[in-house]
């Protein structure tokens, strides 16, 4: 079985275009193609991200606290009052509340 001409090439293209990739500098200069760019000294890569990220995730975070915080709370309720339980239980004292007796 051979290979296909389209699995033979290298990259897409007619031959003509020297079957360059996109981004690639040479070939035919294409035309009505503006790329804008901002000088590195011009930006202010983060001038105040720890401000801002305090005021503006504590009000995110807060919009969130009903969705993850009523849960979160139900949960631990029910994680503390089963611990509490189960020890309560296994205890000298809650085997003669249920009716057993106590082995030691």
């Amino acid at each position: 079985m051979r290979p296909t001409l389209a699995r033979q090439s290298d990259m897409p293209g007619r031959e003509f275009d020297l079957n360059l990739w996109w981004g690639d500098k040479g070939g035919i200069r294409q035309r009505g193609i503006v790329q804008y760019t901002i000088s590195p000294w011009q930006t202010k890569s983060a001038p105040h991200w720890l401000k801002s990220y305090l005021f503006n995730g504590y009000r995110r975070i807060s919009g969130e606290v009903l969705f993850f915080g009523i849960p979160v709370a139900i949960g631990y309720g029910v994680y503390t009052w089963a611990k509490g339980f189960d020890e309560f239980q296994n205890s000298k004292a809650g085997h003669i509340a249920a009716g057993g007796e106590h082995h030691e």
